[in-house]
């Protein structure tokens, strides 16, 4: 009877280990034409990091923010857009870490590069979030002062 409670016991302890699959291609993710849903403004310098929805600012216009992602290329439609947060209209993009990528570093046409954060995982079925700081130089040293947080949907 010890046994047959000892072979119980160990038997009920045993978990079944569930196969998850190979990782989403973050390439696979972010190749699409995506279109701004969500934005947001906050100021960095707050004690309580006020923020403020701007969505309504760009909805006002005849379209929203757009971008589309090739292999490394970017592609903007800025027609009747107030603000472009891409720096150019066309140029070239590359992760910082193609496995686990955490920033996008654009190089827009003619221009300086610059980096944005990945806020989530960019797989086919996530939204693209990133955010875009705003620094200014004060005394020779640079402050963060404001960012934005954008989130795009695929179209």
């Amino acid at each position: 009877m010890i046994a047959v409670a000892i072979g119980l016991t160990l038997g009920a302890c045993k978990k079944d280990v569930k196969e998850i699959g190979a990782p989403a291609s973050k390439m696979e993710g972010i190749k699409a034409h995506w279109e701004l849903s969500k934005a947001v403004q906050v100021d960095e310098l707050s004690l309580t990091k006020e923020a403020a929805n701007i969505y309504g600012y760009f909805t006002s216009a005849a379209k929203l923010p757009n971008i589309t992602f090739t292999d490394s290329t970017f592609a903007v439609d800025t027609a009747g857009l107030g603000y472009n947060f891409f720096g150019g209209t066309t140029g070239k993009w590359v992760f910082d870490d193609p496995q686990f990528p955490s920033n996008i570093t654009f190089t827009p046409d003619g221009a300086s590069a610059f980096t944005l954060k990945l806020n989530g995982p960019i797989r086919p079925v996530d939204n693209l979030r990133l955010t875009k700081e705003i620094h200014k130089t004060c005394k020779t040293k640079p402050t963060w002062v404001m960012s934005y947080n954008l989130e795009f949907v695929r179209k």
